[in-house]
């Protein structure tokens, strides 16, 4: 008797089960899914459940395209010439003045800053003279004159090989400032690399060694840009700012064969971190303003 209600059973359900085989997987969600790709956003607000169709993000199209905007890092700087000759010759003369009460200060800091760019021994006593702050304010004033006279020259440069579109005097102050924003930079990125690494005799040392540099620099820089800036506009004035670019190489070549001189011990002991340094520090601002130089020249 069993065995019959069994059977019947299962005849009784076979027609529904195959029915529900026929509609398909009975785990899926078709009627939510055409629902909510039907519907707009306002059902898909009050529904966060509902499974919205997988379309491509617009980002992506975007992307795959390349379609990237170019970069003008000069685009915020004021343009326009019209700075006379007259306004230049104040502020060379202003920059000349304040070189001339620099040296009349202290004469013979002058005389130990050069006997300190030509050997070390002489860096040596000069660094161990310049304590405290009546010691160290004459090479202070003659970096601050290095400052000055960088950042004129910078813009002469670029009024050299660009004409007239930034000739103007607030494209004069922002190189001056842009000069000294990165010298100083780079003097608290040795510090802080002193601290990090724990060399903070090795550190003093090099920070007073582009000091007296600049220094030096920032006497020949003074007379080289009088000529360059009141030389006739011709191919005799690019070729004073091409013979100032190779002096300007020269020159800091010179400093960075000193300069090695001072961490050299730390190539045989440390040398990745003695090569991180000379790439972070040394040769990418170098790139990034020949990138940026290049940029500009395009």
């Amino acid at each position: 008797m069993s065995f019959r209600i069994i059977c019947a059973l299962i005849l009784l359900f076979l027609p529904l089960a195959g029915k529900s085989q026929s509609s398909g997987n009975p785990f899926d969600l078709s009627h939510r899914l055409v629902r909510s790709a039907s519907s707009g956003a306002g059902d898909v607000a009050v529904n966060p459940f509902d499974l919205i169709p997988h379309r491509a993000p617009g980002a992506g199209t975007a992307m795959a395209r390349n379609e990237t905007v170019r970069i003008n890092p000069f685009a915020v700087m004021p343009r326009g010439g019209g700075m006379s000759g007259s306004t230049l010759f104040t502020v060379l003369l202003v920059v000349l003045a304040f070189l001339t009460f620099s040296v009349a200060t202290n004469r013979t800091a002058v005389g130990k800053s050069w006997r300190a760019f030509l050997n070390d021994n002489a860096l040596n006593v000069a660094q161990r003279e310049a304590s405290g702050l009546v010691g160290s304010t004459p090479y202070y004033m003659l970096f601050m004159n290095y400052l000055a006279n960088a950042g004129v020259l910078l813009f002469l440069m670029t009024r050299a090989f660009q004409g007239e579109k930034f000739n103007n005097l607030k494209f004069l102050l922002i190189c001056i400032l842009g000069t000294t924003i990165l010298v100083l930079g780079k003097q608290l990125l040795v510090n802080i690399v002193s601290f990090l690494f724990s060399v903070p005799d090795e550190a003093r040392r090099y920070n007073f060694l582009t000091i007296i540099f600049d220094c030096v620099l920032g006497l020949f820089l003074a007379p080289f840009n009088l000529m360059i800036a009141f030389a006739v506009k011709s191919d005799y004035q690019l070729l004073m700012a091409f013979w100032m670019v190779g002096l300007l190489l020269i020159f800091y070549g010179y400093r960075t064969l000193r300069a090695l001189a001072i961490g050299s011990k730390f190539l045989g002991s440390t040398p990745f971190h003695f090569l991180l340094y000379l790439c972070a520090v040394e040769i990418m601002p170098l790139l990034i303003l020949a990138k940026l130089a290049l940029l500009q020249a395009n």
